[in-house]
């Protein structure tokens, strides 16, 4: 029966360590039984033995996520803001935390009549197309240097119809940032996990592609790097805005100061941990 299945894979995920496993299975069921799943269950829609397609497909997803395959890469795609993105190996999954920034940088521009704006180790493009939906006659742009994750921002630009203009550069290279000027905002959720941080990843991060992950022995490189290349591509008033970790804001704010930046706030997520950094151009 379909319930059964449902609690064997509820406990196989349990005795697997897995975290949130009731909330990961439904996510499974709903794949393969719809969205309705928990509708369907109560109401005894799924009283019923499931097919041999049914029960090969929940297999497969059960499997691949005891390997530690995170669960957003088995299912393709994942929710981010208003909208769904699509995922897999090889690109950062899109996380909560990153709304901050997004929701940061749309106040910092929204009276703007024709924003500029450009996303750095953009990865899925969730970002740079969520600004873009939420910013209708904005100029955004997407820069993005590695095969795969490049591939997913094109993939993404694609699916949401969006207006995003994409381009495989490096965002650590003067050449790129010499491409672009007048910019009103910069965005970036750089890699800024730690030495330390990359030796103790959950096992699913440790799947995600180091190259979006790691920042360096503190973490720091990126940010030290990017608003020092790409200054000049700012207009004078123009914001930068990052991502950080959440024991990150008064370093990076210092690195902002130090290099003549001004209005350097740190902004909190809704768990009221640092997540932002924002720094104004002058």
């Amino acid at each position: 029966m379909v319930s059964s299945l449902y609690n064997e894979v509820l406990s196989a995920l349990k005795s697997g360590g897995i975290e949130d496993s009731q909330f990961e299975a439904d996510v499974m069921f709903e794949e393969v039984f719809g969205r309705d799943f928990r509708l369907k269950l109560m109401t005894g829609q799924l009283d019923r033995p499931e097919t041999e397609a049914e029960s090969s497909s929940i297999q497969s997803m059960l499997e691949r996520r005891l390997s530690g395959e995170p669960l957003q890469y088995i299912i393709g795609r994942w929710d981010f803001y208003r909208g769904e993105f699509s995922v897999g190996e090889g690109v950062l999954i899109p996380r909560q935390d990153t709304e901050t920034l997004v929701e940061t940088a749309f106040k910092l521009v929204k009276d703007i009549r024709t924003p500029k704006i450009l996303d750095l180790c953009s990865g899925t493009g969730c970002i740079a197309i969520t600004l873009s939906e939420l910013l209708p006659e904005s100029k955004v742009h997407a820069v993005e240097l590695y095969d795969e994750a490049y591939q997913y921002l094109e993939k993404n630009i694609a699916e949401h119809n969006s207006r995003v203009i994409s381009h495989k550069l490096d965002a650590l290279s003067e050449e790129s940032a010499e491409l672009f000027q007048n910019l009103d905002l910069i965005t970036c959720n750089p890699p800024y996990l730690t030495e330390s941080d990359m030796r103790n990843l959950q096992p699913e991060v440790a799947h995600e592609p180091e190259t979006a992950l790691f920042g360096g022995e503190d973490g720091l490189d990126f940010y030290r790097a990017i608003h020092t290349i790409w200054k000049k591509s700012l207009k004078a008033g123009g914001y930068i805005a990052f991502e950080i970790g959440a024991t990150q804001g008064e370093m990076v704010k210092t690195i902002l100061e130090s290099a003549g930046y001004s209005d350097v706030r740190i902004i909190k997520d809704l768990c009221g941990k640092d997540r932002t950094v924002i720094a104004k151009s002058s």
